[in-house]
């Protein structure tokens, strides 16, 4: 398992979160939620720069190599987060890689941005480092024959991966989406290169927009039209299986239709005829048709993932979201991949409640496993408990940030119940009923 400590950063005096398979945060709009998962998706994509680093300068000594890393972290930080100079003179964070064996990567500030690997752990790369250096400087570029050449690279690469997934302890692939998903369908294509090319000018000649938001667009921007061109002239490839056949459900509940892309035109298909062109369908299935490809994505592929979702809620109808949700975390639960959320929904928060419970009532009574799959089942389409509502509590936990005199972090996971405990939301429909009930009784 993974962790971050949070202290004096931006908004955040606070925070202690477990980065589990399952991660819920939820709390008001500038409470910090936003920069919590971007701090992990920060570190979580450390792993790819020092391949990057590795793979370009395999041939220098570790201690050089630990420099560049530490000045790739640098100005990674100064272009997300902006320069040290407007942050607090006290911040710090921590990230641990494994808590088990407390491996961990600490930014502090100290007139300018400190950057510390705990010694023990940068003892642990530099082993697993050594054998691949030697591996690259082996490399044979001298072969003639061209296929043989990029299947040699292709299995150094698959060699380097998987050993650079283990110094960082995650083997799963880390995207961020961002809100404001609908920029990549219901803008046209011209807008969007002009858009992309403002947002490269910004981060290299303007400090004043060097900030994560403008990073993380760039980038779902680029991984967006990966998607559009994925399914460009292609079926979805639905299995014969209960699993596939709900899920490909589930996606026609959600968007009341099904996608199609034809030589690049993408499409809502109501029936077999009508359609409505994607670039001018309703905000709600602009904002989830990109989680929704990359949920099928994963499934194809079998990919092991980790994604950081803003708001998945967004311009989405009360039954849309639980749908979404039960999406997920199948996806989540079938491929062993991560799911970290921010939300102000209740139906949101709820959904997760229900499936929470649902592991507790299979574990505690295994007998009715058919009469409460009955229950669930949609269109009939029955699939193992394990593969569909189940959160294992172990895998999940859930925080809420408020806004007071102070911003603070909680962790709102009852263990005794294995539920979300806190009644923030509902706490305010409570508040607005009774000034109902107030106007009500003026009368």
């Amino acid at each position: 398992m993974q962790k971050i400590v949070i202290r004096n950063f931006r908004q955040i005096s606070q925070a202690e979160l477990e980065v589990k398979d399952f991660l819920f945060l939820i709390g008001e709009q500038a409470s910090g939620k936003s920069t919590i998962a971007k701090l992990i998706y920060f570190f979580k994509s450390l792993k790819q720069d020092y391949f990057n680093l590795l793979y370009d300068s395999h041939k220098q000594p570790l201690c050089e190599l630990q420099k560049k890393l530490i000045t790739i972290i640098q100005n990674k930080f100064a272009m997300y987060f902006g320069y040290t100079s407007r942050l607090n003179d006290d911040f710090y964070i921590q990230y641990v890689f494994s808590t088990e064996k407390g491996y961990n990567l600490t930014l502090s500030k100290k007139k300018s941005l400190q950057i510390q690997f705990d010694a023990e752990y940068w003892d642990f790369i530099s082993k697993k480092t050594i054998p691949l250096q030697k591996l690259l400087n082996r490399e044979d570029n001298s072969r003639n024959n061209f296929i043989l050449q990029e299947k040699a690279k292709n299995a150094l690469v698959s060699k380097m991966t998987t050993e650079v997934n283990k110094m960082f302890f995650d083997e799963r692939e880390t995207l961020f989406f961002p809100a404001g998903r609908n920029i990549t369908v219901s803008y046209p294509e011209q807008f969007q290169l002009l858009f992309f090319g403002e947002l490269k000018s910004a981060l290299y000649n303007n400090t004043e927009t060097n900030t994560i938001d403008i990073n993380l667009i760039k980038e779902f921007i680029s991984y967006s039209k990966f998607l559009a061109d994925y399914f460009n002239g292609i079926e979805e490839n639905i299995e014969n299986t209960p699993f596939r056949k709900l899920v490909s459900s589930i996606i026609s509940q959600i968007l009341h239709g099904d996608y199609k892309n034809e030589n690049g035109k993408e499409r809502i298909f109501y029936t077999k005829k009508e359609f409505v062109p994607l670039n001018i369908s309703s905000s709600g299935q602009q904002e989830v048709i990109r989680i929704i490809q990359d949920a099928i994505y994963i499934l194809n592929e079998k990919q092991k993932a980790s994604r950081i979702i803003e708001e998945p809620e967004t311009h989405l109808f009360p039954k849309a979201q639980k749908l979404l949700i039960e999406l997920l975390i199948l996806v989540a639960n079938k491929t062993n991949s991560q799911l970290i959320i921010t939300t102000h929904s209740p139906y949101v928060q709820s959904t997760f409640n229900n499936m929470l419970y649902y592991t507790k009532v299979v574990r505690a009574q295994p007998d009715k496993i058919n009469v409460i799959e009955d229950f669930f089942s949609t269109e009939k389409l029955k699939i193992s408990a394990k593969e569909y509502m189940n959160i294992d509590p172990d895998k999940f936990q859930a925080y809420a940030l408020k806004v007071g005199s102070e911003v603070y972090c909680k962790s709102i996971l009852d263990r005794e119940t294995q539920l979300i405990g806190d009644n923030s939301i509902d706490e305010e429909t409570e508040n607005i009923n009774n000034e109902f009930d107030f106007l009500y009784s003026m009368i």
